[in-house]
């Protein structure tokens, strides 16, 4: 008896036998079921303006993402399109959008929306798919991949050790960035810009 349940053990690979990677979508939600507060990241990447001709910029600039409740977002990227230096700011917090272009009207636009950056924005909607796992500078870090609510495709690289972001790739309609982490647990704290600053767009 005792070496038929040695047998059946073994054939279920036994206790201390590895149990495999998680699933994608576990993966992608881990940063939500950590003691992570916020975290810093680095922007890098390419636009393609919708002028006609689609013009290829690269950009750069930082972000945070607030994991605290409500959760919010910001990131400001800088590029120079055709010798004029562009500065694009988002901010996201309780369901709205406040963006900031220089040149632009000198005021933040706040529209409403379901899809803005913050701590969910990276947890995926569907297509899941587990891609691997990889030694990075950060520490070793599942792979997974997802698309969003609106059908954008994004890469996600989590830290196996602390459930940790350490890099996302978002595609979305020709644009590629990428959000590189470097620092956790700062005290970021993200607020919404003055009323007298915002206009409705």
């Amino acid at each position: 008896m005792a070496v038929a349940a040695l047998g059946l053990l073994a054939g279920c690979g036994g206790p201390g036998a590895p149990l495999g990677p998680p699933s994608a979508k576990d993966i992608l939600s881990k940063p939500l079921h950590t003691n992570l507060n916020d975290a810093h990241f680095v922007v890098s990447g390419k636009f393609v303006s919708s002028t006609p001709g689609g013009v290829s910029v690269d950009v750069q600039g930082d972000g945070a993402l607030v994991y605290k409740n409500p959760g919010a977002g910001r990131f400001k990227f800088e590029t120079t399109v055709a010798g004029q230096k562009v500065s694009y700011q988002d901010i996201s917090i309780n369901g709205v959008d406040y963006t900031f272009v220089v040149p632009g009207n000198g005021k933040w636009t706040a529209k409403t929306t379901t899809s803005g950056l913050g701590r969910d924005s990276f947890t995926g909607a569907s297509d899941f798919a587990y891609v691997g796992e990889e030694n990075l500078p950060a520490g070793k870090s599942w792979h997974a991949r997802a698309k969003d609510k609106d059908g954008n495709q994004f890469d996600g690289w989590i830290r196996e050790r602390d459930g940790y972001p350490v890099k996302y790739e978002i595609t979305q309609q020709g644009n590629a960035l990428k959000l590189s982490f470097d620092k956790y647990n700062t005290g970021e704290s993200i607020t919404a810009p003055p009323a007298s600053q915002v206009v409705q767009g």
